[in-house]
């Protein structure tokens, strides 16, 4: 009985996220429209739209021409009442927005850090101040750039040392008395890359991110791939698998000892290697410092030394890491907002 009630409770959260997002695509529907968009029957359709004009989440709207009958009402979503905070915490500052349910920006601005401040009590500042000034923020995404560990406890945060060992969403959640997620920074990337135009035709992506440091973030079947302990992703901590005079050492380090771009590639090559043997994603997208076109195709080049070119996904630059990052963070939470609606 119980896996029933959980069944249904899920096939009505389904049909009311294709509602919202037929909605959203087009501002503005009637019942029947909305029902031959979603496929949905059109008492399911009548009974979601009810409950969400009850919440407030969507209000009448004009009445659509006649087909020969009573003209149709019109349902028009309403996102305004419904936003999230989207936090990116860097080392001298906290980047952030709020957004509505549909996306659309409502505040955009950066909060900064003097060096020696608290990371964690300017974090909380910044939710007190924009709490007080916006009473209609229901959920808090935030991202860092470390691991989130077991308990959400922050792991390998070198930029951030302050954080290292802190339960974060834990420390603002009971203070805050809000959903608050927190992510790592390459993750979000990753997902953000779907919406951004890269992978679109698939929900599957990997993104590499060459720089100071390594990291991959990676999204299968539109989901974060984490691992049991969060760490998956963590590819800085791999050793190159041809290790000519490299002695184990570790790709970080490895990079650090050269500026020619045919050896760093030489280097990566090889972790790209295991990511498709392992994964086989469509597309790998990069991002950073490093990543360059000139920097793919020698990536590219490598890669078909070791695999037959028919395995090869998509190498894609992402032109805009924060705009991505920014629609990670969205995303991430998304979901969350449109649940605790109905």
């Amino acid at each position: 009985m119980t896996s029933r009630k959980l069944d249904i409770h899920s096939l009505k959260e389904h049909s009311a996220n294709l509602v919202l997002g037929v909605l959203m695509e087009m501002k503005t529907a009637t019942r029947g429209q909305l029902a031959q968009k979603t496929g949905l029957s059109q008492p399911t359709v009548n009974s979601i739209i009810r409950e969400l004009n009850a919440k407030g989440i969507v209000s009448k709207g004009a009445f659509a021409a006649s087909a020969g009958g009573r003209r149709p009402q019109c349902y028009t979503l309403q996102t305004n009442h419904l936003r999230t905070l989207t936090i990116r915490v860097l080392r001298n500052s906290l980047e952030y927005t709020v957004l509505t349910l549909d996306g659309s920006v409502i505040l955009r601005n950066s909060w900064a850090l003097a060096e020696n401040d608290d990371i964690l009590e300017g974090v909380k500042a910044l939710l007190q101040s924009l709490l007080k000034q916006d009473n209609n923020i229901r959920v808090i995404s935030i991202g860092v750039p470390g691991v989130v560990g077991p308990g959400g406890v922050l792991r390998a945060i070198p930029q951030i040392p302050d954080l290292e060992g802190v339960a974060l969403a834990h420390a603002l959640q009971s203070q805050f008395k809000l959903p608050i997620y927190v992510e790592n920074d390459a993750n979000l990337i990753a997902l953000g890359s779907l919406d951004a135009g890269l992978g679109q035709a698939s929900s599957d992506i990997v993104f590499v991110h060459i720089g100071k440091g390594v990291g991959a973030g990676i999204v299968i079947g539109g989901r974060i791939i984490r691992g049991f302990s969060n760490f998956a992703g963590e590819v800085s901590h791999m050793v190159d698998p041809f290790p000519e005079h490299t002695c184990g050492r570790t790709f970080e380090n490895l990079l650090l000892q050269t500026e020619n771009i045919a050896e760093q590639a030489r280097l990566l090559s090889g972790m790209l290697v295991s990511i498709i043997c392992l994964l086989n994603p469509p597309v790998i997208s990069f991002g950073s410092n490093l990543a360059s076109s000139e920097m793919l195709r020698h990536l590219h080049r490598e890669c078909e030394k070791r695999l037959p070119l028919w395995t090869l996904p998509s190498f894609q630059l992402i032109a805009d890491l924060d705009s991505a990052y920014d629609k990670g963070l969205f995303a991430l939470v998304y979901n969350v907002l449109v649940k605790s609606q109905h």
